[in-house]
């Protein structure tokens, strides 16, 4: 399930046992090697690791693309008892000999059907040649496809499996309450620029935070420009960023210094930023996997977010996979939505359009369960 608190699950457990039993990461190696399919995922993961074993004597360091290798080889030399890496750059110092992982105790794979979804599979397994046979193996995943379980059946001897809400496949998050907007292809960017005037996360003072979803890179960036040019303090993040950029990005969202961030499946994927009580799919995920990643990054740990899908006339397959999602989720597909998804067809992405102008646009009271979202709503916690 996505939000559910999946990275302590295997970081607390793991620092817990390297405690008790006194671990000296200098004369014993890494104990926890956890590997993620992007970055940003990477870098997130470190970051909560910090927080919760530096008080514990544990330390930590992270090895990704895009960032110097001698400064990540400088952090590992002085021990650690945690590697929180991408599989590339982790075989590229496999490779050298310049890191050992043939000591750790508990491997994890995280969004392991991210890892598989972009190819990461031949150097997972390159990997495995480095590291112990006996060792604690775990899977991470928000979703349990098949190639992932393949892959976990060799690995693993008879595995405990925990699924947080007994399902076997994507489930929308029930505390992220959706919506789907059919609009001419044209008309999609004055379309989004109203929505975020609605959301109140264009007006100076907004509070709120919201990830706006792209099919392509191409897309991503043009739609930060143009937002940008509409007054929305935003950025994007996607494959062909700099990490320097990347990491701007993502921190300026956090901080709220931007309320608005554009981003493709891959470059979000398994972020968690408090906060963001919205997500606009601006473009149609290609899977109802993808699409429950992408809402999923509101609604965490308990809290309610929004998501508001934008549909075109030509788009009927991917409105009935949202109605399933929304069905499975208990919430009420509206007429309009019903009305497409009956309409059939193959799906597309629509046009491009222009942007819509005006700065103003109240907030939209009432919706969404009472609550609103004109006056601060979409904020989150």
């Amino acid at each position: 399930a996505t939000g559910s608190g999946k990275t302590l699950a295997f970081l607390l457990p793991a620092f817990a046992e390297f405690y008790a039993s006194g671990m000296d990461c200098k004369r014993e190696g890494v104990g926890l090697l956890v590997m993620s399919p992007t970055r940003e995922l990477a870098q997130q993961i470190e970051v909560e690791a910090n927080r919760f074993g530096k008080v514990l004597g544990m330390w930590v360091c992270s090895m990704y693309g895009g960032s110097p290798r001698w400064d990540q080889l400088n952090l590992y030399r002085k021990g650690v008892h945690a590697i929180i890496a991408c599989p590339g750059r982790l075989n590229d110092f496999l490779g050298t000999g310049a890191v050992k992982v043939d000591r750790v105790r508990k491997l994890v794979l995280d969004e392991a059907d991210r890892m598989l979804d972009m190819g990461f599979e031949p150097q997972i397994r390159q990997i495995l040649q480095y590291v112990p046979p006996q060792r604690h193996n775990m899977f991470f995943s928000a979703t349990w496809p098949r190639d992932v379980r393949q892959l976990a059946s060799t690995m693993m001897v008879q595995p405990w499996r925990v699924m947080i809400g007994n399902r076997d496949e994507a489930k929308a998050n029930t505390d992220v309450i959706q919506e789907v907007r059919v609009v001419e292809g044209f008309n999609k960017k004055k379309a989004l620029v109203e929505l975020l005037h609605e959301a109140n996360l264009i007006s100076h003072g907004s509070i709120g935070k919201a990830l706006v979803f792209a099919s392509t890179k191409r897309m991503c960036e043009e739609l930060s420009v143009g937002l940008h040019q509409s007054g929305v303090a935003c950025a994007a993040i996607h494959g062909d960023k700099e990490q320097r950029e990347r990491d701007q990005a993502l921190n300026g969202l956090k901080t709220g210094r931007i309320r608005v961030l554009c981003a493709t499946d891959v470059a979000a994927r398994g972020l968690d930023i408090k906060g963001v009580g919205l997500v606009v799919n601006y473009d149609p995920a290609n899977n109802t996997e993808d699409h429950v990643h992408r809402i999923g990054r509101t609604g965490r740990a308990g809290a309610k977010g929004y998501a508001v899908s934008f549909l075109t006339n030509a788009e009927g397959k991917c409105a009935r996979d949202i109605m399933k999602t929304m069905q499975e989720a208990g919430q009420e597909p509206s007429a309009e939505l019903r009305s497409l998804a009956a309409k059939g067809g193959s799906g597309g992405w629509g046009g491009r359009g222009g942007w819509g102008g005006g700065k103003g646009g109240g907030g939209k009271g009432g919706g969404y369960g009472g609550g609103g979202y004109g006056g601060g709503g979409y904020g989150g916690g």
